[in-house]
């Protein structure tokens, strides 16, 4: 029996590929990749509200396509994931332009100029379907724009068009504020995806969004001079070899500003934007998370982990191995690279764990404030749920045995004050699981008899020595047994 040729349906495939899940930052990167595989060095991007029924423009200078050339790009599947590519060609499947275009509109023009040759071709999702057929158009002009008008001046380079957003896309029936605010989040998505770019890192770029210039996000606050750049780790496997540097970000009180701090977070914030940073070809695929790594119990966002980021190299010869997928938005490492990624991360999270706790404590903000947090108080390491007590051999606590300053007494309490450690506390009540508190041990019971006996008959309530130390024990939130015991014994020497 002879092969039987299936053709899928134009309109149903269409509609498939429509609905891949693009967000309309994610459908930008993906247009920025093509730019930058055509040696772009400016890239412009225009968002025209159009009362709710919006017209968005990129516009490259790049080599531009001739007419054979535009032909392959707008075939869907052109050059496909075992395509070759040079290490500058951020392609995967071969589909980014139309799929991530037609995810956020019903109606894409390409124009583009090579040399002296313009050629425009448009997919527009109601045709296709009324045809039946992969028919391109070919318009004779581009939707009218800003960027159009610019295109037509001449000169090499592409211009793309979205025209006809509808619900499926992120942009469409939205009001002029919210129209912004979805601009601001592309913008920022745009700054942190193609930093190195930007920056100059790899090849400069020069990126604009509605006229104003695109400044990179550093993930790792390498202008920060508290950042902490660790050791760099070569993971070598089938599709080439991963590149690994960890960095540990600075305590939020090491921030001249809390204008400094927020920027720094990145979008969505320092809880989501912690963990592995995977870059593809110096553009950046995941930004943070822990790529379900951790053993039995994956790791998540944790507190204690915000200020721990780990940047990842690969190439593009590696996607099949870490399982890029075709939005470029996520990876998944390889069972050869997992334990060592395991590693890695274990130890930048338990670095990155003391920093967070011992950095902080009190209310000032500043790279000079004291580590007062250390001197003054201890934590139990061996004791669950933690305890919390003041280091009797501070120089401090010594200066204060048999005086009678009260000066002295105010600064200890006021240092007390402003260094409890309260995200240590915090971060150790959470992770323990409640906010239970341990009963004294014997050791404490010991210790503590003749303090607390002293502070009953330091205190004159008006009650009976009885009800003072049950208001104390109470105040106290201990009441055992063995404590009561113990004290009532001073008290009665």
């Amino acid at each position: 029996m002879q092969p039987i040729e299936i053709v899928p349906s134009p309109s149903a495939l269409l509609k498939s590929l429509r609905g891949l899940g693009y967000s309309p930052e994610t459908a930008l990167a993906d247009l920025v990749d093509n730019a930058l595989a055509s040696r772009a060095r400016s890239i412009r991007i225009e968002f025209d509200w159009r009362d709710g029924d919006p017209l968005v423009e990129l516009l490259d200078d790049g080599d531009g396509m001739s007419a054979a050339l535009l032909v392959e790009a707008m075939r869907f599947g052109g050059a496909g994931p075992d395509a070759t590519r040079s290490p500058g060609d951020l392609g995967r499947f071969g589909l980014g332009l139309k799929t991530a275009s037609l995810s956020q509109c019903r109606r894409l023009v390409v124009s583009s100029r090579a040399g002296d040759e313009a050629g425009r071709l448009a997919w527009d999702v109601d045709a296709v379907e009324q045809a039946g057929s992969w028919k391109a158009e070919v318009p004779e002009h581009a939707p009218p724009g800003r960027l159009a008008a610019e295109f037509e001046k001449g000169g090499p380079g592409t211009l793309v068009s979205w025209t006809r957003m509808d619900p499926l896309g992120g942009l469409h029936g939205l009001d002029r504020a919210a129209f912004n605010a979805r601009i601001a989040d592309i913008r920022a998505h745009l700054a942190m995806t193609f930093h190195r770019f930007l920056a100059g890192e790899a090849k400069r770029i020069r990126m604009e969004v509605n006229g104003r210039a695109l400044v990179a996000w550093d993930p790792f606050c390498r202008w920060h001079g508290a950042s902490i750049a660790m050791p760099r780790d070569v993971i070598r496997g089938p599709g080439g070899a991963a590149i690994v540097q960890p960095f540990i970000l600075p305590h939020r009180d090491r921030f001249e500003s809390e204008q400094d701090y927020d920027d720094a977070g990145g979008p969505e914030g320092w809880g989501e934007r912690q963990g592995f940073y995977v870059y593809r070809g110096d553009r950046l695929v995941s930004a943070g998370g822990w790529l379900g790594l951790g053993g039995a119990r994956a790791w998540t966002r944790e507190e204690s982990s915000r200020l721990a980021r780990i940047a990842v190299d690969l190439p593009t010869t590696s996607d099949a191995e870490w399982r890029i997928d075709v939005r470029k938005s996520t990876a998944r490492p390889p069972h050869w690279a997992r334990s060592r990624l395991v590693s890695v991360a274990a130890e930048v999270r338990r670095r990155a764990r003391e920093i967070f706790v011992w950095r902080g404590g009190g209310r000032r903000r500043g790279p000079a404030r004291a580590a007062l947090a250390f001197d003054l108080w201890a934590a139990g390491t061996s004791d669950r749920p933690p305890r919390y007590r003041i280091d009797r051999g501070h120089p401090a606590v010594r200066a204060l045995a048999g005086s009678t300053d009260p000066a002295l007494l105010e600064g200890l309490l006021a240092a007390l004050e402003l260094t409890v450690p309260v995200e240590r506390i915090w971060l150790d009540v959470s992770e323990e699981g409640g906010a239970t508190r341990a009963d004294p041990s014997d050791e404490d019971v010991r210790a503590l008899a003749a303090p607390l006996a002293a502070l009953v008959f330091a205190v004159d309530s008006g009650a009976d020595v009885g009800a003072r130390l049950d208001e104390l024990l109470r105040s106290l939130g201990v009441d055992t047994p063995e404590l009561r015991r113990a004290v009532l014994q001073e008290l009665h020497r």
